[in-house]
C-alpha cells in the first residue's frame, strides 16, 4: 500500500498546484494539503482540462468516475431518442456530476456534460467512493458527507426546474425563471447562465416562439435584458 502510494503521488505531484482550487470546493472544503494529497490518493483522482464544447462525458458512456468541476462550467444534456436535446441543469465550479448514478449503481451515464466554457475537473474513482475507506480516516467520511449534500442541492435544482416546466404557457415558464433567479440574486437585476437557445432547450420550449415571447415581455415593460443580462421589472419584490 505504501509503495502504491508514493508512485501515485510521484505521477500525480502536479496536482497540489489546484490545491487552492480544491479547497475553494465545498467538496474539500477546509482540508489541508496533507488532507488534500491523500483524499487524492483514496479516491483514486485524475485532473483533466478540457476546451469550451468538449465533452467531459457523453450520454451512454460507460461509468467510472464522479466529476468534479474544479474550474469552469458545463451544461448536463439529454438526448432523447428522436434526436432531441434538453438542458437539464448547469454544473459550476465546485459542483459534480454523476454521484446520484454511481450510488444507484447505474451501468452508464443517463446524460452528457459539455464544457460551456475551459474546464478544468477532477475525476474521483466511483468505487472508491461509494464504500468504507479501508484506513477509516475521518476526512474520507467527511467528503461523503458534504458530497451527500451536493446530491440534496441538486435534487433541489432539478424540483425547481419541474417548477419551471410545470406552468402551462412558454410567458408563464419564463416569468417563473426568471421569478427564482431574481430570488437567488436577491435584486431585480440577475444574469442567467445561458444564452437563447440553451434557454429554450432548458425550459424545453420552441425557440423562435420563446424569443417571440421574451420581445413582448420586453414591450410589456414586465423584462429588459440584454443578452444574459436581465431585469426584472414586474413580479419582484427587490424593486
Amino acid at each position: 500500500m505504501i509503495v502504491e502510494k508514493v508512485l501515485f503521488l510521484q505521477q500525480n505531484g502536479g496536482n497540489l498546484e489546484h490545491f487552492s482550487d480544491l479547497k475553494a470546493t465545498k467538496i474539500f472544503k477546509d482540508a489541508s494539503e496533507q488532507e488534500c494529497q491523500a483524499m487524492m490518493f483514496c479516491f483514486k483522482t485524475r485532473f483533466k482540462n478540457f476546451a469550451k464544447n468538449e465533452y467531459i462525458v457523453e450520454q451512454g458512456q460507460p461509468i467510472q468516475d464522479v466529476v468534479l468541476m474544479v474550474k469552469g462550467s458545463a451544461n448536463v444534456e439529454n438526448l432523447d431518442t428522436i434526436g432531441n436535446v434538453s438542458i437539464l441543469m448547469q454544473v459550476k465550479k465546485g459542483e459534480v456530476f454523476g454521484l446520484e448514478s454511481a450510488f444507484a449503481g447505474d451501468e452508464v451515464y443517463k446524460d452528457s456534460l459539455l464544457a460551456k466554457e475551459k474546464c478544468l475537473v477532477l475525476f474521483m474513482d466511483r468505487f472508491r467512493l461509494t464504500r468504507q475507506c479501508e484506513n477509516r480516516c475521518k476526512r474520507h467520511d467527511q467528503v461523503i458527507k458534504n458530497l451527500m449534500q451536493a446530491v440534496a442541492e441538486t435534487n433541489k435544482d432539478l424540483m425547481d426546474k419541474l417548477i419551471h416546466m410545470s406552468q402551462k404557457s412558454t410567458r408563464d415558464k419564463l416569468l417563473s425563471y426568471f421569478s427564482l433567479m431574481s430570488e437567488r440574486a436577491k435584486s431585480s437585476y440577475f444574469e442567467i447562465p445561458f444564452n437563447v437557445t440553451e434557454l429554450a432547450n432548458y425550459l424545453s420550449v420552441d425557440r423562435s416562439a420563446m424569443s417571440n415571447e421574451l420581445s413582448k415581455l420586453k414591450r410589456d415593460g414586465i423584462i429588459d435584458y440584454d443578452r444574459k443580462q436581465y431585469r426584472l421589472i414586474k413580479h419582484s419584490k427587490y424593486d
